[in-house]
């Protein structure tokens, strides 16, 4: 088995009075329906978070940040990374909400997805799944994750966004699992079987340095 995952897990953690979270939570939004619809801005808060933190040339044993601080970042992001009605409900959307952001922010990144088709025939194989996220963990940059059907994964949620932090499998693709962080908890998930059982897709989008 191969395993990438971020450097530094510590820098993903965020602190709310007790034990640190492992990520944000769409709860923490003050609205009603923010706190309905906001996994898609919350998991690219995250991601900036991470990225920001990185770039600060934090390292070690770093203190999380505290959860107001991330809660006004959750808040900008919100300004452009906007759910609807259906919520955030493709990566084309994430993106374009995502590079509003970025280019606002002056941002050195572009976006790249892999779409996960409601029709099987039409999907991408595990393996340049595998790739597709490794890449981008091997570049110490986390991945969202969109899950518009859960399939019979118990621990991914269905029209949902969530942050992947590392990927395992094997050369043939027999096996492929992943470290998600949702709600702030850190689940181990059988991709796999995700790719295999969800009825409606979804996808896959990462951030890519414009100097790699």
């Amino acid at each position: 088995m191969k395993t990438v995952s971020i450097k530094n897990m510590k820098l993903f953690e965020i602190h709310d009075g007790g034990t640190p979270c492992c990520g944000g939570r769409q709860a923490w939004y003050l609205t009603g329906f923010k706190r309905l619809a906001g996994c898609g801005p919350t998991v690219f808060a995250g991601i900036i978070n991470y990225v920001n933190r990185n770039q600060s040339g934090l390292s070690g044993e770093p203190d999380p940040i505290a959860k107001a601080d991330f809660v006004t970042l959750m808040e900008a992001v919100w300004q452009y990374v906007t759910p609807g009605i259906q919520g955030i409900p493709t990566t084309a959307a994430f993106m374009k909400g995502a590079r509003a952001y970025l280019d606002a922010k002056g941002l050195p990144f572009t976006l790249e997805s892999c779409d996960i088709q409601a029709r099987k025939a039409a999907r991408p194989g595990l393996g340049a799944v595998a790739d597709f996220i490794a890449r981008a963990l091997n570049d110490d940059m986390p991945v969202a994750f969109l899950s518009l059907d859960k399939g019979t994964e118990p621990f991914v949620d269905t029209w949902h966004w969530v942050t992947l932090l590392s990927l395992s499998w094997d050369e043939d693709a027999l096996r492929l699992e992943a470290d998600i962080a949702d709600e702030g908890r850190l689940f181990h998930v059988n991709l796999k079987n995700w790719l295999e059982t969800t009825r409606r897709g979804g996808g896959f989008v990462r951030l890519k340095r414009l100097d790699n």
